[in-house]
């Protein structure tokens, strides 16, 4: 029976030294606490309901409807002097 006792008493060991290094301290809070500039609950909450409601709205990077182009009526056609200096730069071209 004593001749036993050392390789229970091992066993024992190895077991209880596993144990106490899987369980040490296993309990660790991901949320230790707000430091200075951490947000609230509250606080993302408003943050999250001005996200819907700009996104609701329509933001920038929505697709807009394609603008009418601006109504040009044919009555008005540029003087003779601009049209002379339009055929000039194009010449010149």
């Amino acid at each position: 029976m004593l001749a036993v006792l050392p390789g229970i008493a091992g066993i024992t060991g190895v077991v209880s030294l596993y144990l106490i290094i899987t369980c040490w301290k296993s309990y660790r809070p991901q949320h230790a606490g707000g430091g200075e500039g951490a947000l609230t609950v509250w606080q993302l909450i408003a943050h999250v309901e001005a996200e819907r409601r700009q996104r609701d709205q329509g933001g920038r990077h929505r697709l807009r409807e394609p603008q009418p182009p601006p109504s040009t009526s044919d009555d008005e056609t540029p003087s003779l002097e601009v049209q002379r200096r339009i055929l000039d730069a194009l010449r010149r071209l």
